[in-house]
């Protein structure tokens, strides 16, 4: 049996669908002082997203090492394909986020999880803030997104 290594990686966000952005800001607003330092409306989507991070962690250039991306609308159907809208609204958008170096790394990962039959998407380019991805399944069907070329990472 031949085993790959697999390339460094970096744990960049959590991604986690919400159904009202405005209210689940408000919450965070109140309980935490995470920073929000993104947001973005996807035109192709319709989705809504912000990103939060703790403060510590915001680089000089309004960056951050780590954050929770909260999103909001009617999800894709390339992810959630078949599945139900009130399942696919709570598993299919919601993924840890892994950066990696290369588009080649992102490749290999994407190969290796074809072959093991757990490939959700991609490799793909999805624009200047996603950037290049895959999405993967672990055994429990929990999406785990390698990136290269995000602003995070």
């Amino acid at each position: 049996m031949t085993t790959t290594a697999v390339p460094a990686s970096l744990l960049t966000h959590v991604a986690l669908p919400v159904r009202d952005l405005d209210a689940t800001l408000a919450f965070y607003s109140k309980y935490t002082t995470l920073a929000k330092i993104h947001e973005r409306n996807d035109a192709d989507t319709g989705l809504r997203s912000v990103w939060l991070a703790n403060e510590r962690d915001i680089t000089t250039d309004g960056a951050a090492r780590f954050v929770i991306v909260l999103i909001c609308g009617k999800l894709p159907t390339k992810i959630t394909g078949d599945i139900k809208e009130e399942y696919g609204f709570l598993r299919s958008i919601a993924h840890l986020g892994i950066s990696l170096n290369t588009r080649a790394e992102v490749d290999l990962i994407a190969g290796m999880a074809k072959d093991e039959g757990c490939l959700l998407l991609g490799p793909m380019y999805r624009n200047e803030v996603v950037g290049y991805i895959c999405v993967i399944t672990d055994p429990d069907g929990n999406n785990i997104e390698f990136s290269v070329e995000q602003i995070l990472g």
